[in-house]
């Protein structure tokens, strides 16, 4: 019983495989790497029993534009469609009378089945790959860097933040296939991969900002060199993400570079105690603090006074001292009053004629 129905269902099951299929894949969302082929099946079909997981010989694979379908058998890829349009599929394990199989190879494979117990003894299904470029792919990164000031000639471990975004795409979908998608039972997103991109990116970047800042470029001066900064990181990920993923590094910009406050803070006071060890620079930076503090103070009619005070106490401990603050001057009479209550300058009251005590 077990024999007759092996080869019952081994000949249902071929006879069902025979009809030639159409397969197509809808457009993909921009967050969608590949996903699985369909086969196009409407309410006049008369291709409704067919395995899943054939795919009949003389078969329709359409591929749309920024799509690569892949055609995976028993788990290996055997054959690529990039071309936009028709694309015909010929397989000698799943023939076709529809197409070059005729009835001699209905039987071969009704023969093949039963000793599979009915079942079909082959496996096949097509991936759609996104060719297509996927933009808007956030990244922010926090880069360490050992930074020589130059005008200080001391070394800080410093870190540089950086913002901005990346597109990038499968430029080949077998390798992104074979080494990330391989076996996929579904859709594929980009956030299967995007935190492993992120994070080579921040690698790449390290790389770059070192490269830079190594050969003397100031950290101030990075918002200026975006352009040069993002060649550099798009070439290194290029290069490791062709072989690596099949992915390609197709633009990048950067919204926001600088070093983080405290750093920068560090590397202005450095600059700073070292601009003041020269005389010149000293004493400017000293006359710039005075005029400061004392058109603050004229806007302080407090602060004015004790401004004021302190100049001129500063300006009589420059000048020159005149004995006129120092010593009485003899040579004017001394007024005083007598008893009577007049005001003499001799020595006798000139109204009452009393002596002078």
């Amino acid at each position: 019983m077990g024999i007759i129905k092996a080869a019952s269902g081994a000949l249902g099951g071929v006879l069902a495989d025979q009809w030639r299929e159409m397969y197509v894949c809808e457009s993909m969302p921009q967050d969608v790497l590949a996903q699985r082929g369909t086969k196009r099946v409407n309410e006049n079909s008369a291709n409704t029993k067919g395995d899943e997981n054939v795919i009949s010989d003389g078969s329709l694979i359409l591929v749309n534009e920024g799509q690569c379908a892949i055609v995976v058998e028993l788990g290996k890829c055997i054959g690529v469609y990039s071309a936009p349009g028709e694309n015909v599929f010929h397989s000698k394990r799943t023939g076709s009378v529809f197409s070059s199989g005729g009835l001699k190879g209905i039987g071969k494979q009704a023969a093949e089945r039963i000793g599979f117990g009915g079942d079909v003894a082959v496996h096949q299904f097509v991936m759609y790959v996104d060719i297509k470029e996927k933009m808007n792919n956030p990244f922010s990164l926090s880069v360490p860097l050992s930074l020589v000031n130059k005008a200080t000639g001391l070394e800080y471990l410093s870190t540089v933040n950086m913002s901005g975004v990346f597109s990038y795409r499968i430029t080949d979908p077998e390798v992104y296939y074979k080494k990330i998608c391989g076996n996929s039972t579904g859709t594929v997103t980009k956030a299967s991969v995007q935190p492993q991109l992120v994070a080579e990116l921040r690698s790449a970047a390290v790389a770059a900002l070192d490269n830079l800042c190594g050969g003397g470029l100031p950290p101030s001066e990075l918002p200026q060199h975006t352009e040069e900064i993002c060649a550099a990181v798009s070439a290194c990920m290029t290069e490791k993400w062709v072989s690596l993923r099949g992915f390609s590094v197709v633009s990048m910009a950067i919204e926001s570079i600088a070093l983080q406050a405290q750093d920068k803070q560090v590397f202005q006071e450095a600059e700073r105690a070292k601009m003041l060890t020269q005389p010149d620079m000293a004493a400017a930076t000293l006359m710039a603090a005075q005029a400061d503090a004392m058109g603050a103070a004229a806007h302080n009619p407090a602060g004015a006074g004790a401004m004021m005070g302190a100049a001129l106490f500063s300006g009589a401990q420059s000048a020159p001292q005149s004995n006129i603050f120092l010593q009485k001057d003899s040579s004017k009479p001394t007024l005083w009053r007598c008893r009577c209550g007049s005001m003499n300058t001799t020595n006798f009251c000139e109204n009452c004629g009393q002596k002078k005590t």
